[in-house]
């Protein structure tokens, strides 16, 4: 399956060829690894809901080929 992984502030679009049953977990490590960016400072989310269970694959959430992630990066905020 096909993934776009589209991070929310900038746009840009990452493509991910991966089994149908692979988890969000598993997901977010290759991120991380392409982006080079710390699993813990972002979350993934799928059809305007934020993925909170890493353990379901990509089956349980109902993407399908071609379908998009969106890379949400948390930020801490203060004064």
């Amino acid at each position: 399956m096909i993934l776009r992984i589209v991070s929310a502030i900038g746009g840009d679009v990452t493509e991910l060829n991966t089994p149908v049953n692979t988890t969000i977990s598993e997901i977010k490590r290759e991120i991380s690894r392409r982006k080079r960016i710390p699993e813990g400072v972002f979350v993934l989310a799928f059809r305007g809901t934020e993925i909170r269970n890493e353990n379901l694959s990509l089956v349980d959430i109902g993407a399908t080929d071609y379908d998009k992630l969106y890379l949400i990066t948390r930020t801490e905020g203060g004064i």
